[in-house]
């Protein structure tokens, strides 16, 4: 039986209230965490939604019910608490979190004790304990204000010094010529999320003078117009100011480069970037990257031709960081923006992303739109279609002859690919070609073959 409480790529999700995110069953979580992770001390962290309060509390208390000494971090990143769990003496993390979703969402996602996410194995254990356990009546969470204190300046010294350490630059200003002095303004939208404080005070230990674009967090408006979902409105800021930004999601571990001239940086262009740069200095292992099949087909095809191998996985930066393991290879990414950098994290980090593009444009003396990737990316359409059970494709009525169809259409041109998402009731699908009036007719005929048989208006 697979898992019923985690998800397939990335911890738990679901909407704020409903199970698995009810006081009762969060504490009886704890329980099962603290008990199959054998945990004496662990680090907890949350974004800024005002849920995550709440849910931080009722975690806590199975924990603590099992004597497990709990470090609470505050608000911040989901990569920085990754990274701190590595350079601290505990037994795991968690961060509250549902990353780039809605204030209406939130989640958990766990760490070991070396900061990376646990296994299927850990997760399916997790919940044969918790389904075992008599849960305490249900109660409905107690109202809290939203509190964000900001950057814990402890845990910003950590996380900048490992990087610094790393990529070999000074902070503080530091007197060194691996000091980014004068690094000018530098544009940053949060999402009003973790990164708000957090990656800000990081950016300036770095030499930036960072300039906050998005709008101060209150615990509902995490993602809400800004952020890695919507470059759109960094862009515009950089266009005008001619200046470099970074979007984050909501828990900052994706990351959206902009340049000088308001383009903007997917996954794909900042991996080929990267990829391009290692290479170069011979630091690129078995000149190997690993990629997702939401990759544009132009990115894959302009890494090929530069002698890179690409490897693709099916979805999730677990996934990518597995599969670079698995291959000795040190960079992969998705398209979305959660790049993997193995010598850093085994998972994704947007502030990192943006300190890495700064020292290869330190080390270059040049602007970041001087990197840009030159490639013209494949028209695609991509669609979410909600649905109220995930029953396989072939087994959904005219789905089989309608995707030969648009095979046919494509006529090797082309591709079509679905996967039901591993954290919402939702297919997705994404149609490539050279026309995009044709992608999106094709996604469209799909996507109502799909809501007829299973489809959820709700």
């Amino acid at each position: 039986m697979g898992k019923q409480i985690f998800g397939e790529t990335d911890g738990i999700r679901a909407k704020v209230g409903t199970s698995p995110l009810r006081p009762n069953i969060l504490k009886g979580l704890g329980v099962a965490i603290a008990d199959e992770m054998s945990l004496k001390k662990i680090l907890m962290a949350r974004d800024t939604r005002e849920s995550g309060i709440w849910i931080k509390d009722s975690l806590a208390e199975g924990l603590k019910s099992k004597d497990v000494e709990i470090e609470d971090l505050g608000v911040l990143p989901t990569p920085a608490i990754q990274k701190i769990i590595e350079k601290s003496d505990c037994d795991g993390g968690i961060m509250v979190t549902a990353s780039h979703n809605p204030a209406t969402d939130n989640g958990v996602k766990l760490f070991a004790s070396d900061g990376d996410k646990t296994t299927d194995e850990t997760e399916l254990n997790i919940e044969k304990r918790f389904f075992g356990l008599e849960l305490d009546p249900d109660t409905d969470p107690e109202e809290q204000s939203f509190v964000d204190m900001g950057a814990d300046a402890k845990y910003v010294d950590k996380y900048a010094q490992a990087a610094s350490e790393l990529l070999k630059l000074a902070i503080n200003g530091e007197e060194s010529e691996n000091y980014i002095k004068g690094a000018g303004e530098f544009l940053m939208d949060s999402a009003s999320g973790a990164g708000y404080s957090f990656s800000h005070v990081v950016f300036e230990d770095f030499g930036f003078e960072v300039k906050n674009i998005d709008v101060e967090p209150n615990g509902k408006n995490i993602n809400d117009g800004f952020g890695a979902l919507h470059p759109e409105v960094l862009a515009k800021e950089c266009k005008q100011k001619g200046l470099m930004g970074i979007a984050l999601d909501g828990d900052a571990d994706r990351a959206i480069l902009v340049d000088e001239y308001g383009r903007v940086w997917n996954g794909d262009r900042i991996v080929s970037m990267l990829a391009l740069c290692l290479k170069e200095k011979g630091e690129l292992t078995n000149d190997t990257v690993v990629l997702t099949e939401y990759s544009n087909l132009a990115a894959i095809q302009y890494l090929e031709a530069k002698g890179i191998r690409v490897e693709k996985v099916v979805v999730g930066d677990r996934a990518v960081a597995r599969k670079c393991k698995e291959l000795g290879s040190i960079l992969g990414g998705e398209n979305a923006g959660h790049i993997i950098y193995l010598p850093w994290l085994n998972g994704s980090d947007g502030s990192f992303v943006a300190l890495f593009a700064r020292k290869i444009m330190q080390e270059k003396e040049c602007a970041l739109a001087d990197l840009w990737p030159d490639y013209e990316e494949f028209p695609n359409a991509q669609l979410a279609v909600s649905v109220k059970e995930k029953r396989p494709l072939e087994q959904v009525q005219g789905w089989n002859a309608m995707v030969a169809k648009a095979e046919e259409i494509l006529s090797g041109r082309g591709r079509v690919f679905t996967r039901y998402s591993g954290t919402e009731n939702k297919l997705r699908i994404l149609v490539e070609g050279p026309d995009q009036r044709e992608d999106e007719q094709i996604a469209e005929l799909l996507a109502e073959i799909v809501k007829k048989e299973i489809g959820d208006e709700h």
